[in-house]
């Protein structure tokens, strides 16, 4: 996967995201789109060849969304947001 494409998969979510704000509240948003992104990982977790340990699965996916949200708050208070 190349991080380009990566960014600009992401940036379609956020886009949309942003384009619903229109018609929904923010805090519900970002509930909606936390939940959306669990019942994907978990049905890509499921479908997935390899066996893995469930609880190493949430722990890694726990660890990775920890991680991208703290960058994504520094990013953002750097850019003055908040």
């Amino acid at each position: 996967m190349l991080e380009a494409d990566f960014f600009e998969v992401s940036d379609e979510f956020v886009n949309l995201a942003n384009e619903m704000l229109d018609e929904w509240a923010q805090p519900m948003l970002s509930a909606a789109i936390m939940h959306a992104a669990a019942r994907f990982n978990a049905f890509n977790y499921l479908t997935q060849e390899q066996e893995q340990d469930p609880a190493s699965a949430v722990a890694f996916l726990t660890d990775q969304y920890r991680q991208m949200l703290e960058e994504s708050i520094r990013e953002l208070k750097r850019d003055g947001v908040g």
